[in-house]
């Protein structure tokens, strides 16, 4: 912006404004003048009249008091009263006596008065003593008087001429620019164009002061800064956008991973990792459910143990390998056999197997287990150190729960089945053993 101009705009608004506000300041102190003086002149004439009146009421009042006359001294204090413009005119004779013209009041501190004592002419008796109050001098009163309000009428119109003129000149140097720019900062948005705004008008410099020109500058400088640390921040904002979305994407494979784990741990907590059948956890779990449905539906529930006969010594004549091999090969006939959704097989340890068959009773269950058992003879698996076959043979024991023959608890079930289990191998092993 060009100074110059703004500058001179600057000083003659100064001037304007120094010139109005000292026409005020003259229109004021003429109007404080005239009244101090149309006060000491209120004052001047009151005292006079304070100094006149014994002079002209002392002698009259004395005849009137002295002959008793106490209608006459009335009427001369209400005459003193409405004549002089007294506030009360007090008279306290020597006998009790006392009339008061007026409102009875002590005078106040601002009021003039004074007293005077009443002696007939010739006698040095005093018969009385009079007190004059004159009206209290105050600004009010004064204003109040139809002369002085129309001097204070036509220096209220000038006062009144130079405020117009000089909010006229501060509306137009100084207010209207700021309106404007208060409306720009009232929408100021740092991502809108400069220009858009009043600080960067550099159409008209000699009609704005050097003080908003100063203004405007700063305020431009402040957009310009603030609109560079506004890209600033965007660009750092694109940057870690893209940064939280590669977070993002890898925190969701990390928490894709973390889940395939979870199942695979899951899976492993419930399954025996060599046959994977469940483990013995599940079996137990499934059992404790599966009796309590029996109990509360009054439903059969067929619980079988199945061991392997001697696979200890198969292991160690044909190796561990060899005896995984057949575990697994075991648990592959359980699950051909035991395929309904309600049906679990179970790896409970070792060589030895569990078969939960809910809605199954004793006869069913039997029937199921000893054509499993043959089925696995028919395999004709050579066993090589089994005293009992020459083949792989496996033992059975089994328990069935059913209104007719019910079991206190699931451990009570599976001890049954345990026992069955135990009596097959001391019968010669490779057969089935029904629980009593």
């Amino acid at each position: 912006m060009n100074a110059t101009p703004a500058l001179l705009l600057s000083l003659k608004s100064r001037a304007l404004l120094g010139l109005l506000t000292l026409g005020l300041a003259l229109v004021l102190l003429l109007g404080s003048w005239h009244v101090r003086r149309e006060l000491r002149l209120e004052a001047e004439q009151a005292e006079a009249s304070q100094l006149l009146l014994p002079l002209l009421y002392a002698e009259p009042l004395s005849r009137a008091v002295a002959s008793n006359q106490i209608s006459a001294v009335q009427r001369l204090l209400e005459t003193m009263v409405s004549r002089h413009e007294l506030q009360s005119v007090e008279l306290k004779g020597r006998d009790g006596l006392r009339l008061v013209s007026g409102p009875d009041v002590l005078p106040g501190q601002d009021s003039p008065h004074s007293e005077f004592a009443l002696r007939l002419p010739g006698e040095g008796v005093e018969l009385g003593r009079v007190r004059v109050v004159s009206p209290e001098l105050n600004v009010w009163g004064l204003l109040a008087r139809p002369s002085m309000q129309h001097w204070l009428a036509q220096l209220l119109a000038l006062a009144l001429a130079l405020g117009l003129g000089a909010a006229q000149l501060i509306d137009r140097l100084l207010l209207r620019p700021l309106r404007r720019m208060a409306s720009d900062m009232e929408r100021f948005d740092p991502s809108r164009p400069p220009s858009e705004f009043s600080w960067f008008d550099d159409g008209q410099p000699a009609r704005t002061p050097a003080e908003l020109q100063q203004i405007n500058r700063a305020m431009a400088h402040v957009h310009q800064s603030v609109d560079q640390q506004l890209q600033r921040k965007q660009h750092e904002m694109r940057e870690l956008s893209a940064q939280v979305a590669q977070q993002a994407r890898a925190l969701h494979e990390a928490q894709a991973t973390l889940d395939i784990k979870q199942r695979e741990l899951a899976q492993l907590a419930r399954h025996d990792t060599l046959t994977g059948l469940s483990n013995r956890r599940e079996f137990d779990d499934a059992l404790r459910r599966e009796f309590k449905r029996a109990q509360r539906q009054q439903s059969r529930l067929a619980l079988a143990v199945l061991d392997l006969d001697h696979l200890k010594a198969y292991n160690e004549l044909h190796g561990h390998a060899a005896g995984d091999e057949l575990l697994r090969r075991f648990a592959r006939l359980l699950g051909e056999r035991f395929k309904r959704d309600t049906d679990l097989v179970a790896r409970l340890g070792g060589e030895e197997f569990g078969a939960l068959l809910p809605g199954f009773d004793s006869g069913s269950a039997q029937h199921m287990l000893e054509s499993l058992r043959e089925d696995w003879r028919r395999l004709s698996l050579p066993h090589g150190a089994s005293p009992v076959d020459k083949m792989v043979t496996v033992s059975i024991g089994l328990a069935a729960y059913s209104p007719t023959q019910p079991y206190l608890s699931p451990l009570a079930l599976m001890q049954a089945a345990d026992e069955a289990l135990y009596i097959a191998k001391h019968a010669g092993r490779d057969r089935l053993s029904l629980a009593a």
